[in-house]
């Protein structure tokens, strides 16, 4: 698996500098997520390795894709699924992995609805990006590893002012009519390419990756999406995109 310098073995950190010379134009890759999700917040951990290798050879965009559109309190089967989920989570190797609570769904004030976090997302996109992933950070800690309620509106204020955001424009785009039909408008459109579940990754608008996978895997598919090796061994479930 290899396709003339560009070798797998060895550290990727050696060729990652090399990227932006050798490629004609920056990839694009599209990660959809939930801020509730467990398996999104290891993802982010595991994709925030390969910013740093493909440096400016990547553009990347974080989109919302909310898993629970409707407001509605859930069921006790839906809670008892989430909790699975986020236990099964708590098995991956990471060491933020063994911090995960299911108190979130179990605690007795669980999230009615995605739409309040990813619009505290999108609202403190408007400040930079830099802005979002300090907020994201944040309310995915609060959720994911304390059990807090991060779609409560007195939640997602306290944190923003905790990240330094400038409130009276954070405040402002949350509660924008247009912020929640912007996530609205995403959620359809990402459907529309077969997007299903988070966190899914979309590479130079080709491969769709579903799931969580291991960082060699996502390396792997980006080189291949980059033509720096042949395509991906078999066995590594990708999905060609479906415009």
């Amino acid at each position: 698996m290899s396709g003339g310098d560009w070798q797998l073995k060895g550290s990727p950190l050696i060729w990652a500098p090399l990227m932006k010379t050798l490629l004609p134009k920056t990839l694009q890759i599209t990660v959809y997520q939930d801020v509730l999700c467990a398996w999104c917040y290891i993802a982010d951990m595991r994709l925030e390795t390969l910013r740093h290798e493909f440096g400016d050879a990547v553009r990347w965009r974080v989109r919302p894709y909310p898993l629970r559109v409707q407001d509605t309190r859930p069921t006790e089967r839906e809670l008892r699924g989430l909790s699975e989920e986020v236990k099964r989570a708590s098995n991956e190797p990471e060491p933020v992995a063994r911090l995960l609570t299911t108190d979130l769904w179990l605690g007795g004030d669980p999230p009615r609805s995605s739409l309040p976090g990813l619009a505290a997302l999108e609202a403190a996109r408007l400040q930079g990006p830099q802005a979002r992933a300090f907020m994201a950070k944040a309310m995915q800690r609060a959720a994911l590893e304390q059990g807090v309620n991060v779609s409560r509106t007195d939640v997602v204020f306290e944190l923003a002012s905790r990240v330094g955001l400038a409130m009276n424009d954070f405040s402002a785009a949350f509660h924008s009519e247009e912020t929640q039909k912007l996530i609205l408008d995403e959620h359809r459109l990402a459907a529309s390419r077969g997007v299903r579940g988070v966190p899914t990754v979309i590479i130079g608008g080709r491969w769709m990756i579903c799931g969580l996978r291991e960082v060699a895997e996502y390396r792997e598919h980006i080189l291949a999406c980059m033509g720096k090796i042949a395509t991906p061994r078999p066995g590594s479930t990708i999905e060609r995109l479906v415009h």
